[in-house]
């Protein structure tokens, strides 16, 4: 008889996002293996108000009724549900911490995630930096177990000539491609990720042979764009806002180079940066901060470089050497992120 788990996500397609994309590939690959149980959001974040105490019943429920041995809440968020589940059915419970989920600066927030998750039997953190910020909360060095996050390595990668793919670009776009270096960030835009000190410090100081797309949409999106027309860089830096899965895909593998510019954000950390290794799944370099979880995300030297945060030369000088074999990068990426080598770790630590 296969071994039972209650999985509980807040996060599930066909919304999208990291979390998302990491809720269904964990759910996925245990289906194949287990009998799975699973309970899910796909909506808007408002609607946790009445899905945190219906998954908590309704985890009560299943764990009874079908006599589940263990259950694994897929982010901090969840992990009072996880907590009060474990108290009332004596059911091994697990849960997953990605990095904001634990360092969101709220008073009551902080006090019941922390007193929550130092409750679970085992914490699997994505990153060494979000193991620490767990640890730094008195969650028990013992619990937290660094896996992480993985990529399908053919779920963005596209077998076709980079000439064909920028063309397909050129006309979503509207911009010509031609003889351009391409730069691309793709995520939400918020303070935390950089792209406003990246336009006003680094796209400043490269020339018109650099082009530079931000795929995304967020509070940062307004200013950005006045940064953009301020610097006269509206021929060089392009926003798309949201883009479909299908063109941020075209993008990782139409790219000259990532950025990920990130800069210390108190209380809003970078937890790990699965964007870089989906984008280097496709042979995509990456040129990123050297702070909190995008270290894990990054091999330096093989699949891109990391530069010390807020380092203009540094920056510049990486995007200008573009010295990284892109078959090269897909390799490694493959090799230490794919999911077939991340999903035995979880299996320990699940069960």
């Amino acid at each position: 008889m296969k071994s039972k788990i209650l999985f509980i996500a807040r996060s599930y397609p066909p919304r999208l996002g990291g979390l998302e994309a990491y809720c269904f590939n964990l759910i996925e690959r245990c289906q194949k293996d287990f009998s799975v149980y699973k309970i899910t959001l796909s909506k808007s974040r408002i609607h946790l108000l009445w899905f945190i105490p219906y998954s908590f019943l309704k985890a009560l429920y299943l764990v009874q009724r079908y006599r589940i041995g263990a259950v694994h809440v897929c982010d901090g968020v969840m992990a009072p549900v996880g907590m009060m589940i474990k108290l009332i059915a004596s059911v091994k419970v697990t849960g997953t911490i990605h990095g904001l989920d634990i360092t969101y600066n709220n008073p009551f927030y902080k006090w019941i995630i922390r007193k929550s998750v130092s409750k679970l039997d085992q914490v699997v953190c994505v990153s060494n930096a979000t193991r620490q910020e767990c640890i730094d909360r008195g969650i028990s060095p013992d619990k937290c177990r660094v896996i992480p996050n993985g990529i399908s390595p053919n779920a963005a990668y596209i077998e076709k000539p980079k000439p064909e793919l920028r063309l397909l670009l050129e006309k979503q776009f509207g911009h010509a491609l031609e003889n351009k270096k391409l730069l691309v960030s793709v995520g939400r835009l918020v303070k935390r990720k950089g792209v406003l000190w990246f336009v006003e410090n680094v796209m400043s100081r490269l020339d018109s042979g650099f082009l530079y797309i931000v795929a995304g949409n967020g509070p940062e999106y307004a200013v950005i764009q006045d940064a953009i027309r301020r610097l006269n860089l509206d021929d060089r830096v392009l926003m798309t806002g949201r883009v479909s899965d299908e063109t941020r895909n075209l993008l990782y593998n139409a790219a000259d180079m990532f950025i990920m510019p990130n800069i210390i954000v108190p209380g809003d950390v970078e937890g790990f940066g699965i964007a870089i290794i989906e984008a280097g799944s496709c042979g995509l370099p990456v040129v990123a901060s050297d702070i909190q979880g995008i270290r894990d995300a990054v091999i330096d030297g093989l699949t891109g470089w990391l530069v010390r945060e807020g380092d203009v030369e540094g920056f510049l000088e990486r995007i200008r050497t573009m010295d990284l074999d892109r078959q090269k990068v897909r390799a490694a990426v493959i090799q230490n992120f794919d999911w077939d080598q991340i999903y035995p770790c979880y299996v320990e630590a699940l069960f």
